[in-house]
């Protein structure tokens, strides 16, 4: 479950939150009066990790991944791959 902080709440031990988000892979929500300013903090990695799913959502590699994983006749062997047209 997300923690959630005021601005105040969190300021007052930023650091045990940072070392939290970035040990446990748990975002932290800064819950603010204008729901509009909330804020999320999360870790650089799965930030990271974040992006590159998103990336690959984009360029079709997830579809096309989800798609050799619903091929039953077999395994794809790595070396087959042509990773440049994926």
């Amino acid at each position: 479950m997300q923690e959630t902080f005021t601005p105040t709440s969190a300021r007052k031990d930023l650091y045990q939150i940072l070392k939290h988000v970035a040990t446990d892979h748990q975002p932290v929500t800064i819950q603010q009066k204008d729901e509009s300013l909330d804020t999320v903090i999360l870790s650089k990695s799965d930030y990271d990790a974040l992006q590159e799913t998103l990336y690959l959502a984009s360029t079709g590699t997830l579809a096309k991944i989800a798609e050799r994983e619903q091929d039953h006749s077999g395994f794809t062997n790595v070396d087959d791959i042509d990773w440049a047209k994926l």
